[in-house]
């Protein structure tokens, strides 16, 4: 990461605005954590993580738990390429699969939805449009899921890391 990276880090932080690191390489995400205020919630709003599918755009273990350890969350993207290998083949629960993997690795305080569906992204079957959030839900249940933790990844850990970035 240039100074200027750097610098906006330290910047975004002092106006307490959220470090998104969802879109940075990995060299650019470690040079993020070392000069991000530690007191403060790091973001990956919408990713994959290694641990599921290797893919050049998903978080591995390493990184995962600095987000968790900033008190942040990685919200898991509804794209099929980042999802699963060829991105097709398979239906939304490969993003309980992606899910799991973070609460084995951080906790379900470090998880949520990150869904993207205002980017360019192909969603797989079942969760081709918001509508499709119950049947989510739904695949949640039926893995056992606590209404707690269903209540986390829908949205309580994305607002907890609001109330802590206002201090």
């Amino acid at each position: 990461m240039s100074g200027a990276g750097r610098d906006l880090v330290r910047d975004l932080d002092a106006h307490r605005i959220f470090v998104d690191l969802a879109h940075i390489n990995p060299q650019g995400f470690w040079d993020a954590v070392e000069v991000h205020d530690p007191s403060l919630p790091l973001l990956a709003t919408h990713t994959g993580v290694n641990g599921v599918y290797s893919c050049w755009r998903n978080l591995d273990d390493a990184q995962i738990k600095a987000v968790a350890d900033s008190g942040g969350v990685v919200g898991i993207i509804f794209h099929q390429g980042f999802l699963t290998p060829g991105g097709q083949g398979t239906d939304g629960r490969i993003i309980l699969d992606h899910m799991e993997h973070i609460i084995g690795v951080a906790g379900e305080d470090h998880v949520g939805i990150g869904s993207d569906y205002d980017g360019a992204i192909i969603p797989p079957s079942g969760l081709r449009n918001s509508p499709a959030y119950p049947r989510m839900v739904q695949w949640m249940l039926d893995r056992g899921w606590t209404d707690l933790r269903i209540q986390k990844i829908l949205g309580a850990n994305f607002l907890r890391c609001f109330a802590d970035l206002r201090g």
